[in-house]
């Protein structure tokens, strides 16, 4: 899944990009075409693309789906409502943060609780940084790789259960509140890493200095 904000064609390289379908929003589909990657699906209203550039779009021949600009979703949501339709096992999302929309960025993080309530897995990368939710009871192992801090960050009122084990400042049943700042900038020190929380949602934010 690409979205119209940042897009770094290394991150999308990077991942083991076995893909089944590659779904673009709005300016995302741009950003790959530009990059000499083809979406199976391109979705959005196309407010900002410009007639020329949408006709270069509908020229090379990818299924598109035209939304109107006044709608109740995000061209990104809905991307990702095509997506779960063809029940995916998870979904990697790019180019849904950076540049000056705010309420853009916090909007599609807050798609990935969305994402988790529909049965799937995703995880949304951004350059140095790379976002899942964990909803609990869950377990996640980590390697290192090329994240320096792994954070986790309340999106419930409370996480409670908070175990960790090969991580710098580990963790025993801990709980994090939301508005405190307890799990930033944690690390891993072992080659594999695990996080468990028995109850509640939080983000986990593996990141680096730029």
């Amino acid at each position: 899944m690409v979205g119209g904000g940042d897009f770094d064609l290394d991150d999308f390289r990077r991942v083991d990009h076995e893909f089944d379908w590659v779904i673009s929003a709005d300016a995302g589909t741009l950003r790959l075409l530009e990059s000499g990657i083809q979406p199976h699906l391109a979705v959005g209203d196309f407010d900002t693309t410009g007639d020329e550039r949408l006709k270069w779009i509908q020229e090379k021949g990818i299924p598109l789906i035209h939304l109107p600009v006044e709608k109740a979703m995000t061209d990104l949501h809905y991307a990702i409502q095509e997506a779960i339709k063809r029940k995916p096992m998870e979904i990697f999302i790019f180019g849904a943060l950076g540049g000056a929309r705010i309420d853009h960025a916090l909007a599609n993080i807050g798609l990935l609780e969305w994402i988790d309530e529909q049965g799937v897995k995703a995880i949304m990368v951004h350059r140095h940084n790379r976002l899942r939710l964990l909803a609990g009871p869950a377990e996640v192992s980590l390697k290192k790789e090329g994240y320096t801090y792994v954070s986790l960050i309340p999106v419930s009122k409370q996480v409670e259960g908070i175990t960790t084990h090969g991580m710098l400042y580990p963790l025993h049943e801990g709980v994090l509140i939301r508005g405190q700042t307890l799990g930033i900038s944690n690390e891993i020190k072992e080659d594999v890493a695990c996080i468990q929380i028995r109850q509640g949602k939080c983000l986990l934010v593996e990141s680096s200095d730029a």
